[in-house]
């Protein structure tokens, strides 16, 4: 098993003119070091974008004068050893802060009419934050500082250099926890994400329990109503979701709605219904006269969905009426294991 550590530099936020990378194996020995060069077909501005004077604040120093990237190819002449490198099957992609490098590649794939470069990573800033309980994520510099590692040697904002530190970071993390690359993956499971279709998602958000977790840990969502950030968080987590393909098809075929007097009160316990809800074959929708099963408070029959119900009862549509006993009873939970799920740190 070979490790890829990879970093992407951009002209003025968004072109890439640079990819870098570092191979190792298990034991951090470096294989390959590389950095690839090429012409953005952009200007260089890499100061402070949307700032009043950006023009004393010139931002980042690009480690090669600007002709190094315009006598390059551009990006589609990179595109195949590109994919195929991240690509390759025998491998693993460790990144830190992934994310950015992720959006940056699809900007080039998506300007050159180029397909998505579909591949699993695990990104150690996430580990880091994990391990450490922060509310936010540590930067580049300060785990540098934290670990106490040397990297004099290396230029900032050179691609293959930069994707060196992110490499030297992890080693860092594995010796301080005293294991290896594959046991810190193993250890850290939340930290795996994935980029297929020009879209990154990572496994924490994807299912309820743990973005629950995340939400809760970093009181990002102060409240449990179904409404700004948190109806955002809603949307993301159905979009991304990530179904478990072990639980049985007890709702196969079947779509259920809940009465919005409930749902605008339980975001979180919205999260780990729809979770069980897919998970077993099943589909959540908002409109509830397309639904099997309706669930509504007996003591709460109000509202212009539950009228639209009752209507579409009355012509002779088949849907059924259950309580939120009912349905966690469906959905294998208990009210004091949904009390737990949502509370859970």
């Amino acid at each position: 098993m070979r490790y890829l550590f990879f970093d992407i530099e951009c002209s003025e936020g968004k072109s890439m003119c640079s990819f870098g990378y570092v191979l190792t194996d298990e034991g951090f020995n470096v294989l390959k070091k590389e950095d690839i060069l090429m012409n953005p077909e952009a200007i260089f501005h890499t100061g402070a974008w949307g700032k009043k004077n950006r023009e004393t604040q010139p931002g980042i120093e690009m480690a090669y004068p600007k002709e190094a990237f315009l006598r390059c190819p551009t990006f589609p002449a990179f595109y195949e050893r590109i994919k195929k490198l991240i690509e390759f099957p025998q491998q693993k992609v460790i990144g830190f802060s992934h994310k950015n490098d992720t959006v940056f590649l699809d900007n080039a794939c998506k300007r050159y009419n180029l397909g998505s470069i579909d591949y699993t990573f695990y990104d150690v800033q996430i580990i880091h934050k994990e391990n450490s309980g922060l509310r936010d994520p540590a930067s580049t510099e300060s785990i540098i500082k934290e670990y106490g590692l040397d990297v004099k040697e290396y230029v900032a904002h050179k691609s293959d250099d930069d994707a060196a530190v992110s490499m030297l970071v992890t080693r860092g993390f594995c010796q301080s926890q005293g294991i290896s690359l594959d046991d810190l993956i193993t250890r850290f499971p939340n930290c795996e994400g994935k980029h297929f279709a020009y879209k990154t998602v990572y496994k924490y958000k994807t299912r309820a329990e743990s973005l629950i977790k995340v939400i809760n840990r970093d009181s990002t969502s102060g409240n449990n109503t179904m409404r700004g950030n948190n109806f955002n968080k809603y949307k993301a987590f159905t979009e991304d979701i990530v179904i478990d393909k072990f639980t049985p098809r007890t709702l196969a075929g079947k779509t259920v709605a809940v009465a919005r007097a409930y749902l605008e009160g339980h975001f979180r316990e919205m999260l780990v219904i729809y979770q069980r809800v897919v998970d077993r074959g099943g589909k959540v929708t908002a409109r509830p006269t397309e639904a099997d099963y309706f669930m509504c408070d007996v003591f709460t029959h109000h509202g212009d969905d539950v009228r639209g119900v009752l209507h579409a009862q009355r012509r002779g549509q088949d849907i059924t009426f259950i309580t939120p006993e009912e349905l966690l009873k469906m959905l294998d939970l208990t009210e004091r294991e949904l009390a737990q799920i949502v509370s859970a740190k």
